[in-house]
């Protein structure tokens, strides 16, 4: 382990990692004074690092170890998420030893990320990460959650897209498949996530009670429980027309006779979209939103929205509340009289 000043003027440590190969960390500083006290930190670091005996494992073979792993406890798209993430942490700084990693390095790929794309994105990836680094912790490749600590950027509030009443109906006469449609008019009826719907299976309704059970038999909930969510008039009569329809299948919702995926969903969606002329920012997930600007505009509380959409946190529905800003305006408009 040596002192190195590089061109910049700031000096940087030089160590070898388990696989022998020197690597390098900057100590921020152009001071030799301050270098070498760093450099002493710095080897302390590295003791103590070393005194908790750590299992020595690559970052690539970790992402294959913690991806297989997660696809038994999480959704596809989560697994297609954490996957994302990990193959850019590591395009980012290369194949290295876990018990390599600092601190200084992911606030580096933080920063870099900042540049290139959302702050949304950004802290998906520091979630990712955490998650990734909670496991390597269980399985001692690491003493402790280096993410800990780095701050998230600030995501800037939007409203959520949503369709009015007369854009809704503008989108059902492009949808040229009854099918597809009975889909849609269920979505924006339940407000169910789209997994949900396309692995919807006949054993999960019950007409008696006028409910549908998410059951995790078929596709996860995001909160891993069980869910009941209630079904209006018009939800239980697409039910009721397609149970006919559909009695030789096990899915309620069917296209040409076989199961939707949901990519082709996205894709279809996407094309009555542009075919209608609405807005195309408009994606399938917007159903969600509607389901829940509707229910809002009519006066629903937003706890009870919040169950609805099976949030596990109030907060996560908080974004609904613009919409009732007119109860606001008649709020303040009763200190006139």
């Amino acid at each position: 382990m040596y002192l190195s000043k590089r061109s910049n003027g700031r000096y940087y440590i030089f160590y070898p990692q388990q696989n022998g190969k020197y690597t390098c960390r900057s100590t921020g500083t152009r001071s030799k004074s301050e270098a070498l006290k760093f450099l002493a930190n710095f080897e302390n670091e590295l003791k103590e690092r070393i005194s908790k005996k750590v299992n020595p494992i690559q970052l690539q073979h970790f992402a294959l170890e913690f991806l297989s792993y997660s696809e038994t406890v999480h959704s596809w798209n989560h697994v297609l998420s954490l996957r994302s993430t990990l193959r850019t942490f590591q395009n980012s700084i290369g194949n290295i030893y876990l018990s390599d990693l600092t601190k200084e390095k992911l606030i580096e790929f933080v920063q870099s990320r900042s540049k290139t794309v959302s702050a949304y994105a950004v802290c998906r990836d520091i979630a990712n990460l955490s998650s990734a680094f909670n496991y390597a912790i269980s399985k001692k490749y690491l003493s402790e959650n280096l993410v800990k600590g780095i701050k998230k950027p600030k995501i800037i509030e939007k409203l959520p897209l949503f369709f009015s009443e007369i854009e809704f109906e503008i989108l059902l006469r492009v949808i040229d498949n009854e099918d597809l449609k009975d889909l849609v008019v269920f979505a924006v009826n339940t407000g169910l996530r789209q997994s949900d719907i396309v692995n919807l299976e006949w054993r999960q309704i019950n007409f008696r009670n006028q409910s549908l059970v998410l059951d995790n038999q078929n596709s996860q909930t995001k909160s891993r429980k069980v869910h009941t969510i209630p079904l209006n008039i018009k939800a239980l009569q697409i039910l009721t027309a397609r149970e006919i329809k559909c009695r030789n299948s096990e899915r309620v919702f069917i296209y040409l006779g076989k199961p939707i995926k949901a990519l082709f969903l996205s894709h279809k969606f996407k094309k009555y979209i542009k075919r209608s002329g609405l807005n195309p920012q408009l994606s399938f997930h917007n159903l969600r939103h509607t389901f829940a600007s509707w229910l809002v505009q009519k006066g629903v509380p937003i706890y009870q929205i919040s169950k609805l959409l099976t949030h596990s946190d109030l907060r996560v529905t908080q974004i609904y509340t613009h919409l009732t800003e007119q109860d606001l305006l008649k709020a303040v408009n009763s200190l006139n009289n």
